[in-house]
């Protein structure tokens, strides 16, 4: 009950400011507790205690029962199993999309543990030979089930990975129609472009940095991408903007200083790396734009 009380409090904070807090009566103050009550009812018992993975597998094992049982690959099958449980409340094309990249992952992860010899604990190994068997015939589930879909994201999946240009030629139908709204379908699409229009490739990962919001993860081989395409284009100042940005965020896999030796000696660094501050700023805001 405690805990409850804690949480509503939490939640009256982030909503209202604490100087009117301050000023609340106690009947005021049980009466916004009391509207935020009626909402949790409403929403269900997991607004208070969501659903973890491993309360999801104690309450329905059918989701869990083909994934190894010990503590190998914990991240992958737990999106796995929060995921499959999203499925179960609410089915979605979208949520197939996300199955598919999680069994990817949990696939590669379970099939390097896989290879650990156990010369005790024999059983363990065989659990994960068994599980990476089971991952090979869920991903290849998904791959058909999804095989004709027009959600987006499935479609940029069907196109990368097997080329279906069925699957791309709709992909870009919707990018004509603006319905290409986030980072990940914006980095395909400069996926797409990078090969024969870098200017349109340029656009598309501006747009990807336009469109991640608090929430998100910044994808940082943007930073790279940029960069690498401005030096293609021999544009140097920008290439090394982008560099710097990159660098700025940790990413290790670029050199300033060979970029900087292709600027032409008339050219303010400091000015540049002003810019790319402005950019960092902006990107970490969720506010980009160009």
């Amino acid at each position: 009950m405690r805990q409850i009380v804690e949480n509503l409090l939490n939640s009256v904070i982030c909503v209202l400011k604490w100087q009117y807090i301050s000023k609340l009566t106690t009947r005021g103050f049980m009466r916004i507790a009391g509207v935020l009550l009626s909402i949790f009812a409403v929403a269900g018992c997991d607004v208070l205690f969501p659903m973890t993975a491993t309360r999801i597998c104690e309450e329905h094992a059918e989701f869990c029962a083909d994934l190894n049982p010990d503590g190998w690959c914990l991240a992958e099958k737990s999106r796995i199993i929060k995921h499959r449980y999203a499925y179960d409340q609410s089915p979605s094309e979208l949520l197939d999309y996300y199955l598919l990249e999680d069994f990817e992952k949990y696939k590669v992860c379970i099939n390097n543990a896989a290879q650990i010899e156990h010369i005790v604990q024999v059983e363990k190994q065989t659990k994960r030979r068994q599980a990476a068997v089971n991952a090979e015939r869920e991903l290849n589930r998904l791959i058909h089930k999804t095989r004709n879909s027009k959600e987006p994201h499935l479609l940029l999946y069907h196109w990368s990975r097997f080329g279906k240009q069925e699957a791309l030629k709709h992909f870009l139908t919707l990018e004509k129609q603006g319905k290409l709204n986030t980072p990940s379908l914006q980095l395909g699409l400069a996926s797409y472009y990078v090969k024969f229009d870098l200017d349109k490739a340029k656009h598309a990962l501006f747009t990807a940095l336009s469109l991640y919001s608090e929430d998100q993860e910044i994808d940082t081989d943007i930073f790279v991408s940029l960069s690498t395409i401005n030096l293609k284009q021999e544009n140097y100042a920008d290439a090394y903007v982008w560099a710097y940005v990159a660098s700025e965020f940790d990413v290790q896999n670029i050199s300033l200083t060979e970029i900087r030796r292709a600027l032409p000696s008339t050219v303010d660094t400091e000015a540049l790396e002003d810019k790319a501050f402005v950019y960092i700023e902006n990107i970490e805001d969720r506010r980009f734009l160009l």
